[in-house]
């Protein structure tokens, strides 16, 4: 049966205790002074009444793999490094006096908390767009990423169309034109800029779709009210090949990002891969509408 991880570190001293104290007592049975085997008894069933104590108490492994904490993280540099200043923040912290000081930075440290949390968790969370778009680079130039899916969900018609955006897509075109990666988009598109009643989106979105297939990026289309079914496909998102999975959260004008919510969970990233292929059966393809429409 498996051991659970809180539970494996305050099994692994008593266990080992329990084992040595077995073959000694053996040892000194076979080898030793008749008096001696009495006192491996002893400490034998000592043994045995930690076990059951560790068992009764679970809580108490918590305390002990806080104890090895350090010692697990010293193994990684950097990562203890910054454990090592927190650290001794946070003796400064407790050693002030004031409660409007203690209340405050409990609060503050409540922040913090959750911050971490999500970190632990896989999930960086970006404010700043152009921090996001660093990272964003970074990604799809990851040697372990080969393809990046993206779903653009449109509402207005100059998305991505700013400096910031051209300056991605350009991005895009060069990755592909190097033959790093692959590209598959598919533009959920508002009925107000693609109406029932047209073949094909407005000219001003049109263009910006017509480019990024002319350069190479595989392009889909569907309309948002297609989607009426199933709300939960209407997600600017990326999936950058089996590593990462991106949202991006706009402001109210449909333009800017506000939020872009980066998670490294395996989970994350599968659960981004089943609304992909859900989207794949609503979708049609840019260039087959422009067959069809012989455009």
């Amino acid at each position: 049966m498996e051991i659970d991880r809180n539970n494996r570190t305050a099994w692994r001293l008593p266990s080992f205790i329990f084992a040595i104290s077995v073959a000694g007592c053996l040892l000194v049975t076979a080898f030793g002074a008749p008096w001696m085997p009495p006192l491996w008894l002893g400490l034998l069933i000592s043994v045995v009444l930690a076990l059951q104590f560790y068992r009764a108490h679970p809580g108490r492994s918590e305390s002990f793999e806080l104890l090895e904490t350090p010692f697990y993280l010293s193994h990684d540099t950097e990562v203890f490094e910054r454990y090592r200043q927190f650290s001794q923040q946070l003796l400064k912290i407790s050693q002030r006096s004031s409660k409007v000081y203690r209340d405050l930075a409990l609060r503050q440290l409540e922040e913090m908390t959750r911050h971490c949390v999500e970190l632990g968790q896989g999930l960086i969370v970006f404010t700043e767009t152009e921090t996001w778009r660093l990272a964003y680079e970074r990604l799809l130039r990851e040697p372990t990423v080969f393809t990046y899916r993206s779903v653009a969900v449109v509402r207005h018609p100059r998305y991505w169309q700013d400096a910031a955006g051209v300056g991605s897509m350009q991005f895009n075109f060069q990755l592909i034109d190097e033959h790093v990666i692959t590209i598959e988009r598919i533009v959920v598109i508002a009925d107000a800029l693609w109406p029932k009643e047209q073949d094909l989106p407005d000219d001003e979105l049109r263009q910006w779709i017509h480019e990024q297939s002319v350069h190479g990026i595989w392009i889909s289309l569907v309309r948002i009210s297609d989607l009426a079914s199933e709300p939960e496909l209407v997600r600017d998102m990326g999936i950058y090949g089996q590593l990462a999975v991106g949202t991006q959260l706009l402001a109210e004008d449909n333009l800017r990002t506000q939020r872009f919510l980066l998670n490294f969970d395996l989970n994350a990233v599968r659960d981004a891969e089943r609304l992909w292929e859900k989207l794949g059966i609503y979708s049609v393809a840019y260039k087959a509408l422009l067959d069809q429409f012989r455009l």
